[in-house]
């Protein structure tokens, strides 16, 4: 049964809040590692594991569980998936082993995987008509939250508390949410279509989606293993504390708000098939900065401020370009650009731990900014060279 309801008191707020839980959760272990590493007598690496699972576990919901929402319920769903995330973060905080944190963070990540795209639905649900865009942009302005605010403030709770209590004061926001999401209406298909995996992978064989697809693995890749060890390494050049280095999330959250506040009309100029691999360029760029910035922690947070400007205009740009391409089952195209976004996270963190370990974080960053490189240069050819030599073809 499908409907649209005007609450009195609206859970857009809430639904924002839930989606800054879920990106600070993904995003809060990377200034605390050394400490969570050190409280487990353990290398960072280990603990690095439980980010790879979070992000395996982020892909795996938002393939095979995102697609039952709407045979679920929207409502039901997202509640259902902010309880086990609650849960999740609770066993983080006590977590007696570094093996229990890692099954708690897979278990946050499974719940991420049906949290996002169902407060992304019921954005849409709640929204007046011809509100939709709007209401949507405020939802994911929650990302924005999080790295703004989130991150930066699990640090210091870190240094000042200890890092089990990060995850105590994210199930208590978790649960703050919860209290506003109780006043979404619900949202249940009539019909539901059976679903099988031919049809999940269908938009693989859509022009441009591989393309696409491939560029988003390469971003996600890059960043979440570059970001996972960035505070690290830096701490270690500079004997910081984990709330100082928590500001390079700050850094890089207010340039990914500022390209949300500035961006359009950069993007409207150029075009967004000439704009994406030039975002995804300054972000190779951005890598190689890195690499002699890290020893002063003010270079470090002006780059970052570039990143963050670059990523936001990357991601926008992804999703946008995507979500062309079969207007009629966007939502499977973006359920497959989820999926592809956090295996990203995992494969990336898991190789980027590997690099930084033996060969140290001039190997990890050279080998990011290369793979930005290509898939900049990859998409350049296929939304715009390849396009080009067709026009002429036919001509």
């Amino acid at each position: 049964m499908s409907h649209r309801s005007t609450p009195k008191s609206s859970p857009v707020p809430a639904l924002m809040f839930a989606v800054s839980v879920v990106g600070s959760n993904g995003l809060a272990l990377s200034p605390i590692l050394s400490d969570v590493a050190h409280s487990f007598s353990t290398s960072p690496l280990t603990i690095s594991t439980a980010i790879s699972a979070y992000g395996a576990a982020t892909a795996a919901s938002a393939f095979f569980l995102a697609a039952r929402i709407d045979r679920i319920g929207i409502r039901r769903s997202l509640l259902g998936a902010m309880a086990a995330l609650i849960a999740a973060l609770i066993l983080s905080a006590c977590a007696p082993h570094w093996i229990v944190l890692t099954l708690a963070q897979g278990l946050a990540g499974a719940a991420a995987g049906v949290i996002l795209p169902a407060a992304y639905g019921s954005a849409s649900l709640i929204a007046a008509p011809g509100q939709e865009a709007r209401t949507l942009g405020r939802v994911i302005a929650g990302w924005s939250v999080s790295l703004v605010a989130g991150v930066p403030l699990s640090a210091l709770i870190s240094d000042a508390v200890g890092w089990r209590a990060t995850y105590g004061a994210l199930a208590l926001c978790a649960l703050i949410a919860v209290l506003g999401l109780r006043k979404l209406p619900e949202r249940r298909a009539a019909n539901p279509q059976p679903l099988r995996l031919s049809r999940l992978l269908a938009p693989l064989s859509y022009r441009d989606v591989p393309a696409l697809l491939l560029g988003c693995l390469a971003f996600s890749s890059a960043f979440y293993g570059v970001y996972a060890f960035l505070a690290d390494h830096v701490r270690t050049l500079l004997a910081l504390s984990a709330g100082k280095v928590g500001f390079i999330a700050f850094a890089y959250g207010a340039g990914f708000l500022l390209a949300g506040l500035l961006g359009a009309p950069l993007v409207e100029r150029l075009g967004p098939r000439r704009a994406l691999p030039l975002a995804l360029g300054v972000i190779a760029l951005v890598y190689l900065g890195l690499l002699p910035a890290a020893h002063a922690l003010a270079a470090v947070l002006g780059i970052a401020v570039v990143w963050g400007a670059a990523s936001q205009l990357s991601l926008n740009l992804l999703v946008l370009l995507l979500s062309r391409a079969r207007p009629e089952e966007r939502g499977a195209v973006l359920g497959l650009n989820t999926c592809t976004t956090y295996l990203g996270a995992s494969l990336g963190t898991a190789i980027a731990g590997t690099l930084y370990t033996h060969a140290g974080f001039e190997a990890l960053g050279l080998c990011a900014a290369a793979l930005l490189a290509a898939a900049a240069l990859g998409l350049q050819w296929r939304l715009n060279g390849a396009r080009k030599a067709a026009a002429r073809a036919t001509a």
